[in-house]
């Protein structure tokens, strides 16, 4: 059998992905066991310590002085070189040598050789090929990051102003940070390392207060945390293993964690988590699919949005940043592990030498390790002072995973509910969870009493098709917790067969069971005429919130859709029988199923159709609302510019408005100052920067009749309030804006000379 001939520099090159990957298992070891322990900050501080440990990697790898790892294998070969006897050119130390080192590979002809630097240089060029891709995108991200800041402009607003000053010293945040404002449609977003930066779009002038200062304080946790740096070092780490999958998955789970701990900050810092819940759905639905650039942080991912928000409503969430205590204590023992990883190298030592032959004794820092040794139960020989450590935490390990596998017992909550008669009950394993509400009288053994009460031990059934759950645990104050188990009902699979469903795997009948997908559920889809799904399909659409009464009620208003998959969909995105409903009352009826899940997606509520219908904007097409949702155009904003002398505008023009930020406010203080002009010309004049305190800087000058045009015209050649005011000081005071002109155009000689 022919074997990859490998020189020293791919040798070493592998030990160190070997260790990169022990590196990063061991954080994921560390999460899963302690994962409901720490806070989402603590999580992110692993993940950022583990990437940054493989990246220093091969650097502490050539630095650090070498321990050897003497691995004891069986004779493969009988040859002369096998022997026991040592030919004259081959001393018997070589088959001690470290795997690092090129004797251990030398190659046996010059044939073999070339085969070899063949297949080390292929290897080496497709390693070089994924860098250089990931660089050149890098440099594409640091070039949309730079085109965004060059295309906003500074945030000078008063009340922006005082907004982030306020928010930057409730999150402790002193460095200064700039307010930009961008006249593209992008996420809230921050980004710099060194001049740490916060853009906003120009949509944010219509936002709440309660809106505007969620998000000013979401993107100063990032700065805070410095989430920027962390992020351009997991990108750095996975350039270098752009071939490790567990580089790209630690990296994505490093984000997740971002987020929920900057998520956590702002809750912590004051701000409400139902509010805030509720400002992450409208900012991820009102950008729908828009991404920043990669070197930026941003607010609102879709992809996220669900475990965010769940996050946010948890009141029993840990949300504390780790002491600076715990921080340390952490990194000294990554640092420690990384160091004991970074000199660790291997060697071979056949065990079983003939008598003639003395076996060649490892070093005397070794740790030896016979062939075929088990790490758990039946580990045969590991000499080192961690032996017993390292065995207890893989047989935790490995005792999670059985658990897993199992279906042993998970963990339950429960807690009423705002409903009379019904409470929530929270199930979890492993590191998933759901909950549902429920009536009281299906849980058997439980009673309102009992929640009422004083508390104490409790059991209770939950009997689905699939099987029944048996929970045990405790009640107090009406709140309960425990562990529960599964008991499938053996005749489940039989039946679901009967009814054309292929049968279940044992997990899919637990998870069916859990999502109460039973015989009511695939009834209705026969009923519909959906195509039959595999069990994987029916599992996902429990998992989804896709149940019976789901079903049916949206087969009632019109939509058999034939297969799960879009009605998953349409789950997924929020698309409920009551928003439905409320559209067809509002005239929208018989939409088709991907204008109902793109309506939801961009905010286009009931409510929204109601109040723009009010607004005098009725029968407008689906797409038409659907693109005045996304620029910002409210029926509070149609009022409040009708109020300031522009009413009944067309939509487009509308939108124009909006996105131009000629808000109700510029143009009411505009009209006062004298300019009640058309909307078109007062979009021009914020395109060129004329804003109300420069008018009324200006006329507070004497230049308080000039027409629109000429405040334009002054501005665009950076004639400002204070240099008209240096102009007076020197006695030329209102001076014709032609002469005004020159002199600002003259780059100040004019001046100077005067």
């Amino acid at each position: 059998m022919s074997t990859l001939p490998t020189d020293a520099a791919t040798s070493a090159a592998l030990w160190i992905v070997a260790r990169a990957t022990v590196l990063l298992g061991a954080a994921a070891l560390l999460q899963a066991v302690a994962f409901r322990r720490n806070s989402a900050a603590m999580r992110h501080q692993i993940w950022t310590l583990a990437l940054a440990g493989v990246f220093l990697l091969p650097l502490l790898s050539m630095a650090l002085p070498d321990w050897t790892l003497v691995i004891r294998t069986a004779p493969t070969s009988t040859g002369p070189e096998r022997s026991g006897h040592a030919p004259d050119d081959s001393p018997g130390l070589a088959a001690a040598a470290p795997l690092s080192t090129a004797a251990a590979y030398a190659p046996a002809s010059p044939r073999a050789a070339g085969f070899s630097w063949s297949w080390s240089a292929a290897i080496g060029g497709l390693y070089a090929a994924g860098v250089i891709v990931l660089l050149i995108h890098l440099a594409m991200q640091r070039w949309s990051v730079r085109r965004l800041a060059r295309g906003a402009t500074d945030v000078r607003d008063p009340e922006w102003r005082q907004l982030l000053a306020e928010s930057a010293r409730a999150m402790g945040v002193r460095a200064p940070v700039r307010l930009l404002r961008s006249r593209e449609r992008t996420l809230p977003m921050a980004f710099g390392i060194r001049i740490p930066s916060i853009l906003i779009p120009a949509i944010a002038d219509t936002w709440s207060e309660d809106r505007r200062r969620a998000v000013i304080r979401h993107e100063l946790a990032h700065v805070v945390r410095r989430d920027c740096l962390t992020q351009t070092l997991a990108f750095a780490a996975c350039t270098m293993y752009w071939f490790h999958p567990a580089a790209w998955w630690a990296a994505r789970r490093m984000r997740i964690e971002r987020e929920l701990a900057c998520d956590d900050r702002v809750i912590a810092a004051g701000t409400q988590p139902r509010e805030y819940a509720g400002h992450l759905l409208e900012i991820a639905y009102s950008f729908g699919n828009h991404r920043a650039p990669a070197l930026a942080v941003s607010m609102a991912r879709p992809r996220q949005l669900e475990g965010r928000m769940l996050a946010a409503l948890d009141a029993a969430r840990d949300r504390r940043a780790p002491a600076f205590r715990v921080r340390v204590a952490a990194t000294a023992i990554a640092a420690a592990l990384l160091l004991t990883l970074a000199g660790a190298t291997p060697a071979i030592v056949e065990s079983d030498a003939e008598p003639d032959r003395a076996p060649v004794p490892p070093p005397s820092s070794a740790v030896v390790v016979e062939q075929g040794a088990v790490i758990g139960p039946e580990l045969k020989r590991i000499d080192g002072p961690w032996v017993e450590p390292a065995r207890r935490l893989v047989n935790s390990a490995a005792a999670l995973v059985g658990m897993l596998q199992d279906n042993l017992p998970g963990t339950w909550e429960l807690r009423p509910t705002s409903t009379e008669g019904t409470v929530h009950l929270r199930l979890a394993e492993g590191n998933s969870s759901s909950g549902s509400n429920l009536p009281i009288a299906q849980l058997d053994g439980l009673t309102a009493g009992q929640l009422a009460g004083a508390g104490g031990p409790v059991q209770f059934r939950l009997r689905r098709d699939a099987g029944t759950f048996a929970f045990q645990g405790v009640l107090s104050g009406g709140v309960g917790a425990g562990t529960y188990s599964f008991t499938p009902d053996p005749a489940f699979p039989g039946e679901l067969a009967k009814r054309g469903f292929a049968r279940p795997t044992a997990r899919e009948q637990y998870q069916m069971a859990r999502h109460d997908v039973g015989y009511a559920f695939v009834d209705e889809l026969n009923k519909q005429g959906y195509a039959k799904p595999e069990t994987g399909e029916l599992v996902r659409a429990g998992q989804h919130g896709v149940s019976v009464a789901y079903v049916r009620d949206m087969g009632t208003l019109g939509y058999r859709l034939g297969s799960l998959a879009p009605l998953i969909e349409l789950r997924d995105h929020g698309v409920t029988p009551a928003y439905v409903r409320e559209l067809g009352e509002q005239g929208y009826k018989g939409l088709p199923a991907d204008d109902l899940r793109r309506a939801r997606d961009h905010g286009v509520t009931p409510d929204y159709v109601r109040a723009m219908r009010e607004a005098g904007y009725s029968s407008l097409p689906i797409e038409d609302l659907i693109e005045a949702k996304d620029h910002g155009v409210s029926a509070q904003f149609v009022r409040e510019l009708g109020d300031a002398g522009h009413r009944t505008l067309p939509l487009d023009e509308l939108i124009r408005v909006r996105d131009h930020g000629v808000s109700p406010e510029y143009a009411r203080e505009m009209r006062q100052l004298g300019h009640a002009v058309p909307v078109a010309e007062l979009v021009r004049a914020r395109d060129h920067g004329v804003g109300v305190e420069f008018a009324r800087d200006l006329a507070a000058l004497g230049y308080g009749n000039l027409p629109l045009e000429s405040l334009i015209r002054l501005r665009d050649h950076g004639v400002t309030p204070a240099y008209a005011q240096e102009l007076k000081a020197l006695g030329y005071d209102r001076l014709p804006i032609e002469d005004l002109v020159m002199l600002r155009d003259s780059n100040d000689y004019s001046l100077k000379m005067l």
